[in-house]
Order: C-alpha cells, then structure tokens, then sequence
C-alpha cells in the first residue's frame, strides 16, 4: 500500500520515475545486438590438410591416419573423425564440455609439429580451425554480367571484393565461380622422351625462372640501398624463351618442347545467377557483432556498387537477416498480445 499511497500522493515524481525507465528501456533495446543464434563455443577443432591430385586412399593412408593418430593422444578428446577425399584431409576433434580450446588447441599444434616430418613434402601444412557459429555467411550475393567470365571474375577480385570487405562487422567475403586465369604449359611427350628431360627438373627450372631474390644492401655513402634481382615472368614471351636444359652447348627452350597459353582453371563448380552463368559471394562476419546492421550495410554498399560498376549486376540471394528481423517482429507482437491479455484478464477480475 506504500507503492500505492506514494503514486497517488506524489503523482509528478510517478511520472517521470515511469518515463526515466521508459527512456531507459527504449535506449537499451535499439543498442541491443540481435543475432539468429547465441554466441556459443563449440569444443570442436578440425586440422584440414590439402594435397593436390592425391586420390581420397593415398589422403587416407599419407596425411589422415597419421594426424588421427596423433590427435588420439591429445588429453581432454572424446571423438575422433576424420573425411578423406580427393586433394582434401579433415579431421575432426572433438572434447568434451567444459574443456579450454585454447589449451586444446596448443596442444594440437605440439602434436602437429611432431607429425609434420612424416607427411608427404609437396603436401601443404595442416591448418587447426575452430567451429565457430560466425564463420558461416550471413548473406550470399550473385553477380551476372555480359562480360568476359575472366574479366568478369577480376573486376569482382579488384573492385568489388575490397569494398565489401572493409564495411564495419565483415570478417571476409569468398568468391566461387567464374574464371580465374591460369597459365597452362603443355609439353610434347614424344620430344621430352626422346632429350630425355625429366619432367621434375622442368617444374623446378620454372619455378626457379618465376621468383624475386634478395639480393642484400649496397652501401652508397651513407646510405644503405636494398637490392633485388626481379625475375617473375611479365609476359608468355618470357615464359616461351626460358631455357630448361643445354644439350651439345645448344639452349632447349621451353617453346621447343611445349605450348603456353593464356587460359583459366579447371571449372569444377558453376553458379547460375537468373540462369546465367555468374559468381557467387558470401560474406562472412566478425564474431560477436551484429547480424542485421552487418547485413544492412552490405546491401547498402551493394546498391552503391550496381550504380558505380554498372557493367555487372550484383544481386542478393540469401539474406538471414531477413529472417531474424521477422522472428524479432513475431517475438514483439506475441509480447504485445501477451501484455493485452494480461491486463484485460486482471480488469475482468477487478
């Protein structure tokens, strides 16, 4: 009754009691973060291994079974799995509740380095993720254009890639599909044969032709001049003059027992976009931030994108903050309803 004879003996100091709360309330709940999932933390690690044009049995007998078998001895494991396929090694820890990642993952790492030396040389180093909520995409964007597939792919990879990815809340945005240029030697079988050139030693002269060394300092006074011999090819004219071998005092080119072209990649994935073959962007967020103004400002920059690069239409496919901004909605007015009925059943009982 206290409560009650305060209210209606000092109404003013009522008022504006109930309005500071409302202010309160209402500035609290438009800084609140809104997310589709909480922000929980997985005790699951995974070491991928790649290991190009390796079949999934050689994966399975050269780089899983001996990553498995040093991840079993890790304390604090509770499952292991792992998925072999072809290039492609994934393996899975899992721990149990309640176990620190970071000390997990410290671990992992000193059992790595340890079985590093017994997978193969041309295989590239094991990588150690974390299975985080925030590393799937929040929106997925589809680009068509008239252009050239690889001219198409590059403005994406130069112009619209950067400016994606330096809004506020993007972690990354990956590309698939489209063309990425590659150059491809073809060499003539029956030529190498008959010089006897091992194909090992005509790899490593190329990628020997295509680096920049350090070449150290050269002292000018008093100054100190950084010096480096650049030799990366700038043209396929370069490439097609590349001496690979001397016989009789004679330079064999690489022209001689081979063709280059200026092609792309082996297509092993296709995006259509409206039917049309396109490419496709996921945009990544940083963990922790806010889901709908992240994905509000990538739609804002994508309209800014379609006014500047008009030669490529950027559409969006997948938006998920369209679906938590229509559970949020649905939460409010099943609050809204819930409130109402309240009252008129406690006005029904007075």
């Amino acid at each position: 009754m206290k409560i009650s004879r305060f209210s209606v003996l000092h109404p003013v100091s009522t008022i504006m009691m109930v309005l500071i709360i409302m202010i309160l309330g209402g500035i609290s709940l438009s800084r609140l973060p809104i997310d589709l999932m909480p922000d929980i933390t997985y005790p699951t690690l995974s070491v991928s291994t790649l290991y190009e044009n390796a079949s999934p049995e050689e994966m399975e007998e050269l780089i899983t079974r001996p990553i498995e078998e040093a991840m079993s001895a890790v304390p604090g494991v509770e499952e292991v799995s792992s998925i072999s396929s072809e290039g492609v090694s994934n393996v899975r820890i899992t721990f149990t509740w309640g176990t620190d990642l970071d000390t997990a993952a410290n671990d992992i790492r000193d059992r790595l380095d340890r079985v590093i030396p017994r997978l193969p040389e041309e295989a590239d180093r094991p990588t150690l993720r974390k299975f985080d909520l925030a590393a799937f995409p929040i929106v997925i964007l589809g680009a068509a254009s008239n252009l050239d597939p690889i001219q198409m792919r590059r403005i994406i990879d130069d112009q619209i890639k950067y400016r994606i990815e330096k809004l506020p809340g993007v972690a990354a945005l990956d590309v698939y599909g489209g063309l990425e240029r590659e150059i491809h030697v073809n060499l003539f079988a029956d030529k190498i044969k008959a010089l006897g050139l091992p194909l090992d030693r005509i790899l490593n002269t190329i990628k020997a032709e295509n680096v920049n060394i350090p070449a150290g300092t050269l002292e000018r006074g008093n100054l100190d001049v950084m010096v480096r011999t650049p030799g990366e090819y700038r043209s396929l004219g370069e490439l097609w003059d590349t001496v690979i071998a001397m016989r009789d005092g004679v330079p064999i080119q690489l022209k001689e027992i081979a063709t280059v072209e200026d092609s792309w990649q082996k297509v092993t994935r296709i995006a259509l976009i409206n039917g049309r073959p396109g490419v496709r962007m996921a945009v990544m967020k940083q963990s922790g931030t806010n889901t709908v103004e992240v994905a509000r400002g990538v739609l804002h920059e994508i309209e800014k994108i379609n006014q500047d690069v008009p030669q490529i239409h950027v559409t969006p496919i997948i938006d998920t903050s369209d679906y938590i901004k229509r559970s949020i909605n649905n939460l409010g007015f099943s609050i809204l309803y819930g409130g109402a009925l309240a009252v008129l059943v406690l006005l029904f009982f007075l």
